[in-house]
């Protein structure tokens, strides 16, 4: 039975679990919880009365309010960091150095790019799985969106273009992320211009978001459209052109739609091809917190495990070119 430690007490640590309108498990603690062969025992937040609440309603042995007092306490297998971003680096450190071998830490690692690389380094150095939460790397409709991808059946990618809300690090770090594992390459070089006439402001800090334009080094164009003008105002949409057609991922990143050039449709010429419907397909909500749970308990080797620190270093290295116009 894996040992579990939990910093941090906010939304995605439990209480997301909260909202009816969610009909699969977010919350790490939940997961966790869920899954065999993994047990959370510790868990930390620097608000008493919230530490005494989860504990009470989770059933869980031990609470802190301070979590270098858990490091020293106990020898836990793997920690959740579910705290805010500015907090991230510092914490993974002590749990790097207390012994801790497996690190699930919230996105974004960090607002620096040069921190970033810092703690993957480390990590790394000390033989340390650390893993990311980019949650939609285990979600299976964007999995078999990759799939096709894959597959070829329409080509090489040529342009992948990304529609997103405002907050570049705290929203729009999902949509930029799944650009990444969609093409499966570093990036080369990403340049843009941050919004200026809202900034939404995260635990203290300003997440602006932006638009940007991303050169991977495999050739693919990338370009990045995160812009609002308030937190509630959603948009996740994604447009991949490809060789031989293209796909559209829409409504909220809840349907794709597959197409490709062929011949059926001459009203443009007699030897022009033009785009085609050749299949749709709608997301069904299945597990993926529980799926990146056993996928972080299973593997022994992060090179095994779809969202790293090392993977997590793209996204970053893209919003810091949008943002440092």
């Amino acid at each position: 039975m894996y040992s579990i430690g939990v910093i941090g007490l906010g939304q995605i640590a439990y209480s997301i679990d909260n909202d009816p309108n969610r009909t699969i498990i977010w919350s790490h603690i939940k997961a966790y919880n869920n899954t065999d062969n993994s047990k959370v025992t510790c868990i930390c937040d620097t608000n008493q009365d919230l530490v005494n609440q989860v504990k009470n309603e989770c059933n869980i042995e031990n609470a802190y309010i301070d979590y270098d007092s858990m490091l020293l306490n106990h020898k836990l297998d793997i920690i959740s960091i579910c705290t805010p971003i500015s907090t991230h680096v510092d914490i993974i450190k002590k749990c790097v150095d207390a012994g801790v071998k497996k690190i699930f830490c919230e996105k974004s690692l960090s607002y620096s790019l040069k921190e970033a690389q810092y703690i993957v380094d480390y990590c790394k150095d000390h033989n340390v799985n650390l893993i990311v939460n980019h949650i939609l790397r285990w979600d299976s409709f964007f999995n078999e969106v990759k799939d096709v991808l894959e597959e070829k059946l329409l080509g090489d990618i040529y342009i992948i273009d990304c529609y997103g809300t405002t907050a570049l690090h705290t929203s729009s770090s999902h949509l930029i992320d799944l650009m990444c594992f969609f093409v499966n390459s570093e990036p080369l070089w990403a340049f843009g211009d941050k919004q200026t006439d809202y900034t939404r402001i995260v635990h203290g800090v300003e997440d602006s978001g932006g638009a940007g334009m991303v050169k991977f080094k495999n050739g693919i164009i990338g370009f990045i459209k995160s812009i609002g003008s308030s937190e509630y105002n959603y948009t996740f949409e994604m447009d991949i052109i490809c060789k031989n057609g293209r796909i559209r991922i829409f409504n909220n990143g809840t349907r794709c739609e597959i197409y490709k050039f062929n011949l059926t449709d001459t009203s443009v010429g007699s030897k022009y091809k033009t785009l085609h419907l050749i299949k749709s397909i709608d997301k069904i909500e299945k597990e993926r917190m529980t799926v990146a749970i056993n996928d972080i308990i299973s593997n022994e080797s992060e090179d095994n495990i779809r969202s790293t620190g090392k993977s997590s270093l793209d996204t970053i290295k893209i919003i810091s070119g949008i943002l440092s116009a």
